[in-house]
């Protein structure tokens, strides 16, 4: 938890009792006392600086006060629903890594049963979204979006940005031109990749392909890595 999370509520108090987990990360594990200051920010808000006025086992009381603005989300995912544990590791790590909006959608080798999963839920969601922005630092939090058609996708894309499609290719394929101008989208298939009539579909829009190498890597681990490179290429652009 490298940030204090606040409902908007909770910081238009001013002085606030926090009684939940976070109340017990400040206690057992950043031992906090009286006067200790710690960031903080609000959910879909500014970030600024925790300042603790009182610790009892009734919780810890505390300070906000806003400080400047967030980082901002910069990229948008198109995934293929995977099953629910990687799932969730992959809410945790897109809402670390500043993900904007996450289209979840079906796909030829994407089971049918995983749309009825718990974790679609808002309520079952948000508070992993809400882990992986503590960790990343920052507070926007991502929209999460249900395709079980792939075609009813198309519509609801945003208009502007680099639209990218992860692929295995061959070492030394041309890297995609990008635009800095607005969030580049990434479409991530599933464990067994994306069918044949699905990369055309996704090329007739615009999809350029975005890839690592030969290796084929698991939804997951694509979820992580193609960002983390797209945000090094985009810095260097």
């Amino acid at each position: 938890m490298n940030l204090i999370l606040l409902a908007p509520e909770e910081a238009a108090q001013g002085r606030l009792t926090l009684t939940d987990a976070r109340a017990e990360h400040l206690r057992a594990v950043l031992h906090a006392a009286p006067g200790d200051r710690f960031q903080a920010g609000v959910t879909d808000g500014p970030v600024g600086t925790l300042t603790v006025v009182g610790v009892g086992e009734a919780g810890v009381t505390a300070e906000f006060a806003p400080e400047g603005e967030a980082l901002p989300p910069w990229y948008d995912l198109v995934l293929a629903l995977t099953r629910p544990r990687q799932l969730r590791r992959i809410l945790f790590q897109s809402a670390t890594l500043g993900v904007r909006t996450l289209f979840l959608v079906g796909a030829a080798k994407v089971e049918k049963s995983y749309f009825n999963m718990h974790l679609l839920r808002e309520e079952e969601y948000r508070p992993v979204l809400l882990e992986g922005l503590m960790q990343g630092k920052t507070t926007a939090v991502p929209r999460v979006r249900l395709f079980p058609k792939l075609r009813d996708l198309w519509d609801a894309l945003p208009a502007a940005g680099t639209r990218l499609i992860a692929n295995p290719a061959p070492e030394g394929a041309p890297e995609p031109a990008l635009d800095r101008a607005a969030p580049p989208i990434i479409a991530i298939g599933p464990d067994g990749g994306w069918s044949e009539a699905e990369n055309a579909a996704f090329a007739e829009r615009g999809f350029a392909l975005l890839s690592l190498g030969p290796r084929p890597l698991r939804t997951d681990t694509a979820a992580v890595a193609l960002p983390a490179v797209l945000a090094d290429r985009l810095r260097r652009a």
